[in-house]
């Protein structure tokens, strides 16, 4: 199912797109942007593979999607793509492109690419997905932190003896010593995988597991024969890309009224198929804030009703002690090339089977 809404809110709910949103954007002269998540773009291709395209589309919910893009376009809507052909293997962005062309030269044949956007080629070939290693470093720099910190959560989930508020305790540790940084957004995350299974309701449940899914499993089909090392890193990447994708239509919608990043404003939204991914923005959605010092707040669910385990109550009460704690400090982290190197330091221990002892005994404490 398509699921095209916003991560930003001023109510305590995700809002989802419907036919009014660019009505109301035109007349307050904004542009409404639809980011497309890498799964949509993969929806698109897969359809134009089999032998009634049409109908795959419409099961995945993109043909009633677009058709309401054409129903209003002359009040300013626009996609954008181009993030998401990164998360591919090089080998496929032409052909996903070519898919993505063909289904809007037929369900809008009058559509256009916006006219601020920048059309690069694609560089390459190859079927390998992109790895972080690998990456440019000022693109390293900016998914540092999500990478980083995602691979610090798989590895500590991956800890046979450890309990759950143990392994909450570990992670928040290495992001404060080591990161020198700690989101929210990633804290949420971590807070829900380490979670014991027994003694929630079948609500949480339902939210527990899809952020286990969506953070620390790998995605159909691109796990094939790879090491559990391989595997935790790739799984960590798609989650920092997802993170990112979430950040970008925060910062848009929450600062435009404050900093002309472009010549005209945006209203952001993300279209993805990723159930996973819209139940873990229901469980940690940012919120709008009259005052500008909250431009960037996030909720968080405590689960204090949760009585069939004291995970919750500690793990809400510890995730506010070490938050208030950071408050009193001065000297952040503005220098994301010391987490870069962190995270191809935590590579490098788990290529060597090394991870789970560097976290288990938090041996940075002993470095030098």
């Amino acid at each position: 199912m398509l699921r095209v809404f916003q991560p930003s809110s001023d109510r305590d709910e995700l809002i989802e797109f419907d036919s009014t949103i660019a009505i109301k954007n035109y007349r307050k002269g904004r542009q409404t942007s639809i980011i497309f998540d890498t799964n949509v773009l993969i929806d698109i291709d897969s359809a134009y593979r089999t032998k009634s395209p049409h109908s795959k589309l419409k099961e995945a919910g993109i043909v009633q999607f677009v058709k309401l893009i054409a129903k209003n376009s002359k009040y300013g809507i626009f996609i954008s793509p181009g993030a998401a052909y990164r998360e591919l293997p090089p080998a496929r962005r032409a052909p996903v492109e070519a898919a993505l062309s063909k289904m809007l030269k037929y369900y809008l044949p009058t559509f256009s690419y916006d006219p601020n956007a920048t059309n690069l080629p694609f560089e390459d070939e190859g079927d390998t997905p992109e790895e972080f290693s690998e990456l440019p470093s000022e693109l390293q720099e900016f998914k540092s932190y999500s990478y980083a910190s995602l691979l610090a959560m798989n590895i500590i989930y991956n800890m046979p003896t450890a309990k759950p508020i143990e392994k909450l305790n570990i992670y928040i540790d290495y992001c404060s010593e080591v990161l020198n940084l700690i989101s929210l957004k990633e804290l949420t995350i971590a807070r829900y995988v380490f979670a014991p299974d027994k003694g929630i309701t079948d609500s949480l449940r339902m939210r527990k597991n899809a952020i286990v899914n969506n953070f620390t499993k790998i995605k159909r089909g691109s796990g094939k024969r790879l090491s559990l090392a391989e595997a935790i890193k790739r799984i960590s990447l798609n989650g920092a890309n997802d993170l990112i994708m979430v950040t970008t239509a925060d910062v848009v919608n929450n600062t435009r009224e404050r900093y002309d990043y472009t010549p005209i404003a945006h209203d952001a939204w993300i279209a993805t198929s990723d159930e996973k991914l819209y139940e873990f923005c229901r469980a940690c959605p940012s919120i709008l804030f009259e005052d500008s010092k909250g431009t960037m707040a996030r909720a968080m669910d405590a689960h204090y009703d949760i009585t069939g385990t004291r995970y919750w109550k500690e793990s809400a009460e510890t995730l506010s002690e070490r938050l208030e704690e950071r408050r009193g400090k001065a000297n952040f982290n503005t220098d994301m090339s010391v987490i870069v190197q962190a995270a191809l330091q935590t590579e490098a221990l788990l290529l060597k089977g090394d991870a789970e002892k560097f976290f288990e005994t938090r041996s940075w404490r002993s470095r030098p």
